[in-house]
């Protein structure tokens, strides 16, 4: 390893996990901080079982460190937290969530990696106040959102995609421009876990759709809310236009029996408003809610036997982005459909991308249409999507890209670059 050393706290969604496994793998020590009160999600385990042990407790090399790094005091004093004088030993701290609001008061430089609602929403906690329930919960979001907002100001560097909400937030943020470096880490995707007709398939997966002819599969958070608000801040998930237009192709009669195929994931905010405009659709029959074997949701390496029973996924309707779900999808050879940010992607990617553009109901109904009567074009979809996949966000290919963003940025901040690897 080399003598620079990187901290990595934030493990939103575990997008940070295999980022650190990449630079690590290149010589660079680098170390992930999991907070003990972090979702099972976030959680290194949640893609290799590996690291917990038999009896539940972490299993986690030396490099993965759990600890209280933030606890509720640590909203109205996080320089208070204990995770500052261990981050102080780093010569780099890559913060996302609210890890900021600590990291801030860290001696080393501090990148922000913006991940979504830790830039769009938490800065802004008046704007959100009337969606945090009682004024006690409204009162600590209003504190944490104060230190976020303080936080972001101050960071060395802002790493960020050219998605339109994160942009537009940093402005809103005022946040001088110079700081905002072009470092885009592409999420890394286990292709190996991730592939076609994955073995053993479980009990629970075998009986969900036995009799259907056509599975559409949206594993997103269901978000019907498509208020200015949540437009502006990239969360609205546009999840309506999925249900009707689902219910428009199950009407036109295309396929025999038509399933959508929803996880009955409790994180997502409008499920039962989902479940209400399921019902008044008069598609209930054609609706299977798929029961997570634990109350905190699938775990990845659960998710892929429900992308296997799946010909082709919906992602979503709303700021044009997409996450984990669309490219783990599309890796297990199953086309995606999805509102995209056509210019982001071209500019990240190029022009040659296998996404399936909707805009809206009547566009999802003329692609599902589309894909039901032509099963070779389907297939022939699901291959270049996981051969795409495997080109940009493979274990070896995005791993070396975030080698690569890493080193610039840390040499771009100061620190010694003379004792980091060359990228390869």
């Amino acid at each position: 390893m080399t003598a620079a050393r990187i901290a990595f706290w934030g493990n939103i969604a575990n997008a940070h996990y295999p980022v650190v496994r990449a630079l690590r793998g290149h010589g660079i020590d680098a170390h992930l901080f999991v907070n003990d009160r972090d979702p099972a999600a976030w959680r290194p385990e949640t893609d290799d079982p590996t690291l917990r042990s038999e009896n539940g407790a972490p299993n986690y090399p030396d490099w993965i460190h759990e600890g209280p790094w933030l606890q509720p005091i640590h909203t109205l004093a996080p320089w208070r937290s204990p995770i500052l004088p261990i981050l102080n030993g780093f010569d780099l701290i890559v913060a996302s969530g609210t890890s900021p609001t600590v990291t801030q008061f860290a001696e080393p430089p501090v990148a922000f990696y913006t991940t979504g609602g830790d830039l769009t929403v938490r800065p802004f906690p008046l704007a959100f106040r009337e969606r945090r329930g009682n004024l006690a919960h409204q009162a600590g979001h209003g504190a944490l959102g104060f230190w976020q907002r303080r936080a972001i100001r101050r960071m060395s560097q802002i790493w960020t995609q050219p998605f339109r909400p994160f942009l537009e937030a940093l402005d809103r943020l005022d946040v001088d421009p110079e700081r905002i470096a072009d470092t885009y880490f592409p999420l890394i995707v286990d292709t190996e876990l991730f592939g076609p007709d994955p073995k053993p398939v479980p009990d629970w997966a075998t009986t969900l759709v036995p009799e259907a002819d056509f599975v559409v599969f949206h594993p997103s958070r269901l978000v019907l809310d498509e208020s200015p608000l949540m437009l502006r801040s990239g969360q609205t998930k546009g999840s309506g236009v999925l249900l009707d237009g689902f219910a428009s192709f199950v009407a036109s009669g295309v396929a025999e029996k038509p399933m959508l195929l929803l996880p009955d994931n409790p994180a997502s905010p409008e499920r039962d408003a989902a479940r209400q405009r399921i019902a008044e659709l008069g598609i209930e029959d054609s609706v299977v809610w798929a029961a997570p074997p634990r109350p905190t949701g699938f775990h990845r390496t659960e998710m892929v036997h429900l992308y296997a029973l799946a010909d082709v996924t919906v992602n979503e309707f709303g700021a044009g982005w997409f996450g984990w779900v669309a490219l783990e999808s599309m890796s297990c050879g199953v086309p995606v459909i999805s509102r995209i940010d056509e210019a982001v992607v071209a500019k990240l990617y190029g022009a040659d991308h296998p996404w399936i553009h909707a805009q809206g109901a009547p566009q999802l109904v003329e692609r599902l249409r589309a894909l039901a009567n032509d099963r070779e074009q389907l297939r022939q979809l699901g291959a270049m999507s996981r051969t795409w996949i495997a080109k940009h966000h493979g274990v070896d290919t995005a791993g070396r890209r975030a080698v690569a963003s890493v080193l610039a940025a840390t040499a771009s901040l100061g620190s010694p670059a003379d004792e980091l690897p060359k990228a390869a």
